[in-house]
């Protein structure tokens, strides 16, 4: 990620951050699970349903399946990857430290998947070593490659 989005979401971010931890990537994503597309009738929610397919796999207590899969539409919703962790972040105002609703280590967290892009927004997977995943939109494909540079490929 460019620096200047790194400055963007310090704020938000680095006092969640334990002492001597090292915020090394910050993405903007919106979990899979909880995504809506816009419209209304048969079509919208034939397509929400479509676009929801594969957004976490694993079975129940794994990684994935504590994954938030939504925190309300009028939140910045931020994955942040330090040196010791991959959290799930969220704030309703960038320039006031967020709320970590979850996080998994970093030797837990194997890949960064980049998945075909159907829609408008990128989307990537990530796999953990309890063997599920979870799935994440995010506006650039270059994002993706950011944090797999950062969690594997």
């Amino acid at each position: 990620m460019t620096e200047a989005l790194m400055n963007r979401y310090r704020q938000t971010v680095e006092p969640l951050l334990e002492p001597g931890e090292h915020l090394m990537d910050v993405a903007t994503v919106i979990p899979v699970a909880g995504a809506r597309g816009v419209g209304h009738g048969p079509g919208a929610l034939v397509g929400n349903a479509l676009g929801r397919l594969g957004a976490v796999s694993g079975e129940s207590g794994s990684l994935a399946s504590s994954f938030p899969s939504t925190a309300g539409a009028a939140m910045t919703k931020l994955l942040a990857v330090t040196d010791r962790r991959a959290a799930f972040v969220t704030a309703r105002d960038i320039r006031k430290a967020g709320q970590v609703l979850w996080h998994a280590p970093r030797h837990l967290v194997l890949r960064v998947e980049r998945r075909p892009r159907f829609q408008a927004m990128a989307r990537f997977r990530l796999h953990f070593a309890d063997g599920s995943a979870v799935s994440m939109y995010t506006a650039r494909r270059r994002t993706i490659e950011a944090l797999a540079d950062h969690l594997g490929r």
